[in-house]
Protein backbone atom coordinates (compact mmCIF):
# COMPACT_ATOMS: atom_id res chain seq x y z
CA UNK A 1 0.00 0.00 0.00
CA UNK A 2 0.78 3.55 -0.81
CA UNK A 3 -0.58 6.93 0.26
CA UNK A 4 0.03 9.85 -1.59
CA UNK A 5 -1.76 13.31 -3.17
CA UNK A 6 -0.63 12.56 -6.48
CA UNK A 7 -1.27 15.45 -7.95
CA UNK A 8 -0.12 16.02 -11.51
CA UNK A 9 1.28 12.93 -11.74
CA UNK A 10 4.73 12.97 -13.01
CA UNK A 11 8.01 10.50 -13.55
CA UNK A 12 8.59 10.93 -9.91
CA UNK A 13 5.00 9.59 -8.54
CA UNK A 14 5.16 6.58 -12.13
CA UNK A 15 9.17 5.75 -10.10
CA UNK A 16 7.29 5.33 -6.70
CA UNK A 17 4.58 3.27 -7.67
CA UNK A 18 6.34 1.09 -10.06
CA UNK A 19 9.20 0.37 -7.84
CA UNK A 20 6.58 -0.28 -5.44
CA UNK A 21 4.62 -2.83 -6.90
CA UNK A 22 7.54 -4.52 -7.90
CA UNK A 23 7.62 -5.48 -4.33
CA UNK A 24 4.27 -6.85 -3.83
CA UNK A 25 1.24 -8.88 -5.26
CA UNK A 26 -1.25 -6.33 -5.47
CA UNK A 27 -0.97 -2.66 -4.83
CA UNK A 28 -2.75 -0.75 -3.36
CA UNK A 29 -2.84 3.37 -3.82
CA UNK A 30 -4.48 5.50 -1.46
CA UNK A 31 -5.28 8.70 -2.94
CA UNK A 32 -5.25 11.91 -0.41
CA UNK A 33 -8.50 14.15 -0.35
CA UNK A 34 -8.79 17.65 -0.82
CA UNK A 35 -9.82 18.43 2.27
CA UNK A 36 -6.61 16.37 3.64
CA UNK A 37 -4.48 17.68 1.28
CA UNK A 38 -5.72 21.38 2.68
CA UNK A 39 -4.31 20.45 6.07
CA UNK A 40 -1.39 18.98 5.52
CA UNK A 41 0.05 21.10 2.61
CA UNK A 42 -1.24 24.31 3.41
CA UNK A 43 -2.94 24.10 -0.06
CA UNK A 44 -5.30 22.07 -1.92
CA UNK A 45 -4.36 19.58 -4.88
CA UNK A 46 -4.34 21.92 -8.44
CA UNK A 47 -6.50 18.44 -9.79
CA UNK A 48 -9.73 17.33 -8.22
CA UNK A 49 -9.53 14.24 -6.38
CA UNK A 50 -11.49 12.17 -9.14
CA UNK A 51 -8.63 13.47 -11.99
CA UNK A 52 -6.12 12.32 -9.50
CA UNK A 53 -7.24 8.80 -9.39
CA UNK A 54 -8.25 8.63 -13.18
CA UNK A 55 -3.99 9.48 -14.42
CA UNK A 56 -3.53 6.48 -12.00
CA UNK A 57 -5.75 4.22 -12.78
CA UNK A 58 -4.55 4.64 -16.19
CA UNK A 59 -0.86 4.49 -15.60
CA UNK A 60 -2.31 0.79 -14.14
CA UNK A 61 -5.40 -0.12 -14.55
CA UNK A 62 -3.97 -3.87 -12.25
CA UNK A 63 -3.62 -1.42 -8.89
CA UNK A 64 -6.42 -0.58 -6.73
CA UNK A 65 -6.41 2.88 -6.36
CA UNK A 66 -9.02 4.31 -3.75
CA UNK A 67 -9.78 7.83 -2.17
CA UNK A 68 -7.98 8.42 1.34
CA UNK A 69 -9.92 9.22 4.36
CA UNK A 70 -11.59 12.85 4.95
CA UNK A 71 -10.42 12.66 8.66
CA UNK A 72 -6.96 12.64 9.46
CA UNK A 73 -6.02 9.80 11.66
CA UNK A 74 -8.74 7.21 10.72
CA UNK A 75 -6.80 4.79 8.83
CA UNK A 76 -10.02 3.30 6.83
CA UNK A 77 -7.64 1.71 4.24
CA UNK A 78 -5.69 -0.16 6.63
CA UNK A 79 -8.35 -1.74 8.53
CA UNK A 80 -9.98 -2.30 5.06
CA UNK A 81 -7.08 -3.88 2.99
CA UNK A 82 -4.67 -5.36 5.87
CA UNK A 83 -1.74 -4.71 4.02
CA UNK A 84 1.53 -6.60 5.03
CA UNK A 85 3.85 -3.36 4.44
CA UNK A 86 3.33 0.44 3.44
CA UNK A 87 6.28 1.55 1.45
CA UNK A 88 7.12 5.60 1.74
CA UNK A 89 8.60 8.00 -0.64
CA UNK A 90 11.43 9.47 0.50
CA UNK A 91 9.96 12.41 1.60
CA UNK A 92 7.08 11.16 3.76
CA UNK A 93 8.43 11.42 7.13
CA UNK A 94 5.45 12.25 8.96
CA UNK A 95 4.01 9.29 7.58
CA UNK A 96 6.71 7.65 8.46
CA UNK A 97 6.51 8.59 12.11
CA UNK A 98 2.29 7.82 12.35
CA UNK A 99 2.94 4.25 11.09
CA UNK A 100 6.36 3.68 13.39
CA UNK A 101 3.61 5.08 16.41
CA UNK A 102 0.80 2.37 14.94
CA UNK A 103 3.74 -0.13 14.47
CA UNK A 104 3.20 -0.90 10.90
CA UNK A 105 5.54 -2.07 8.89
CA UNK A 106 6.88 0.14 6.22
CA UNK A 107 9.53 0.14 3.55
CA UNK A 108 11.19 3.41 1.49
CA UNK A 109 11.17 4.00 -1.84
CA UNK A 110 14.08 5.84 -2.88
CA UNK A 111 13.66 9.17 -4.96
CA UNK A 112 13.50 9.22 -8.48
CA UNK A 113 15.79 12.56 -9.46
CA UNK A 114 14.18 14.64 -6.14
CA UNK A 115 15.28 17.49 -7.56
CA UNK A 116 13.30 17.66 -11.31
CA UNK A 117 10.68 15.74 -10.07
CA UNK A 118 9.08 16.94 -6.99
CA UNK A 119 5.59 18.15 -7.27
CA UNK A 120 6.17 20.84 -5.02
CA UNK A 121 9.02 22.31 -7.60
CA UNK A 122 6.95 21.28 -10.94
CA UNK A 123 3.68 23.57 -9.66
CA UNK A 124 5.41 26.33 -7.85
CA UNK A 125 4.86 28.32 -10.89
CA UNK A 126 1.02 27.78 -11.21
CA UNK A 127 -1.67 29.03 -8.46
CA UNK A 128 -3.70 26.51 -6.76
Amino acid sequence: MVFGVFDGFHPGHQHFLSEAAKQCQTLIVVVARPEIVLVLKNHAPRQSLEKRLEKIVSYNSSWIVIPGDSKIGTWSALKTHTPEVIFLGYDQTALQDELEKLGITYRCITAHHPDTYKSSLLNSDLTT
